[in-house]
């Protein structure tokens, strides 16, 4: 922890950043949207399945435009990203208070979902990961604890608000907390960071980015790495082409995956255990708990080992998580299952966006995390499609664990082609 301390110390400014933007994700992740589903289904009449195909169709939007708004970040300037953004989730979210039919509630929806799940969290990750190559572990993880901290405060927060203020007037106060707290504070945090982050003045060298020209002493994590090898900037249709892609997408995608559906449908899994609500909602403590803890305990090991010898176990967390939930009946087994289930995602969170930046260089990072994004959010928007549809059927249950822990075991093999040597990439960088 000294060292994470002494890191945040130093570079406090970008840091924050990060942090901020995550800690903004919250206003377009589920968690928070779904405390205003009671007020969307009375307002406009819908049924909860009805409300839940439009969620999907809003969610799946977002996920198709992920791709082309995510490269933005390789091509602007930092501070001007970050404005778009968060002037997109302010127009969203004043929209959403103003919604006058169906069909307007669906565009807001679009605009939260990708403001909010995917370019708030893949801005702030994306900076981490390509401004740090030395400290890159610490600073993701650093910068995630933004995610659980939304997670942990906003909700009983607008719980409150919406008490107070009603639904409407809810989202005018978090437009307003956009325009008005968000983004003069990130602007202000981005023009004191003393780092040039226009990706197109950076000078890449052919490992990885040198700040303004040229290494900075006593800046941790901005200094070229002595020992790192020389590797390609990998465009995002290169990527595609590589088979190392395509074998480590299942492991990359698992968590998130199962994360939400097993969430989404937890009143059933509590139901067929014979579990009260309440014991449910007291085990997201050891699921927040464990993802702070193995999110900022990763971070070490990836500046120390890299994301490539250790991101083929970030899964098996979650199976054995599974396996416990199926073969215990007593109440301890939601708390082990939810902490399993959150060391899973605390991993694979920083470890993908390292591995990407490890493999394929930084000079098109927003571009590939950006794809990466879109099928984050496409798996996320099929999960509940799948999960809700085996637990109908007989021995539903068991069925979908053993799916959890077959579709894990298979996947951590298929990663395990990130332990053979690289191909030589000592060509000079991409276009």
């Amino acid at each position: 922890m000294l060292q994470y301390w002494q890191f945040y110390k130093q570079e406090r400014l970008l840091v924050s950043f990060g942090v901020l933007l995550a800690l903004f994700s919250s206003f377009g992740q589920t968690f928070l949207i779904s405390l205003f589903v009671p007020a969307f289904t009375h307002e406009f009449e819908l049924s909860g399945a009805r409300f839940g195909v439009l969620y999907s169709a809003a969610t799946l939007a977002s996920a198709a435009l992920l791709p082309w708004a995510g490269r933005w970040i390789d091509r602007l300037p930092l501070h001007r990203v970050t404005a778009g953004v968060i002037l997109l989730m302010t127009v969203s979210t004043a929209l959403m208070a103003a919604s006058w039919s169906v069909w307007v509630l669906v565009v807001a929806l679009v605009g939260l979902r990708l403001s909010g799940q995917g370019l708030s969290g893949h801005t702030a990750l994306t900076t981490m990961a390509r401004y740090y190559p030395r400290a890159r572990g610490k600073a993701l993880s650093l910068a995630s604890l933004g995610f659980p901290l939304g997670e942990a405060f906003l909700p009983l927060t607008v719980t409150t608000l919406i008490g107070v203020v009603g639904w409407r007037a809810s989202w005018l106060v978090m437009a307003g907390a956009s325009v008005v707290v968000f983004l003069p504070l990130a602007w202000g945090l981005v023009a004191r960071a003393g780092v040039e982050l226009d990706p197109q003045k950076v000078r890449w060298s052919e490992d990885e980015p040198e700040s303004q020209g040229e290494p900075e002493s006593g800046r941790p994590g901005l200094e070229r790495s002595p020992t790192a090898r020389p590797v390609r900037h990998w465009t995002r249709g290169e990527v595609l082409g590589d088979v190392r892609f395509h074998l480590v997408l299942p492991a990359a995608l698992l968590p998130p995956f199962w994360a939400t559906g097993l969430i989404l449908y937890q009143t059933a899994i509590a139901q067929e255990r014979g579990w009260g609500l309440p014991l449910m909602a007291s085990a997201f403590v050891a699921f927040a708990a464990a993802r702070i803890v193995f999110s900022l305990a990763v971070g070490s090991g990836i500046d120390r080992l890299s994301a490539r010898l250790l991101f083929p176990l970030a899964c098996l967390p979650m199976a054995v998580g599974a396996l416990v939930l199926m073969l215990v009946e007593s109440p301890w087994a939601a708390y082990a299952f939810m902490g399993l289930l959150g060391t899973t995602v605390g991993l694979s969170g920083n470890l993908k966006s390292a591995l990407w930046a490890e493999l394929y260089g930084v000079r098109h990072l927003g571009a590939i995390k950006g794809m990466m994004a879109s099928l984050m959010v496409l798996s996320t928007a099929l999960a509940p499609i799948l999960v809700g549809w085996v637990l109908e059927v007989d021995g539903g249950l068991p069925l979908l664990l053993w799916g959890v822990v077959g579709s894990v075991v298979v996947a951590t093999l298929m990663a395990l082609v990130l332990l053979r040597p690289e191909p030589n990439t000592e060509a000079g960088p991409s276009s």
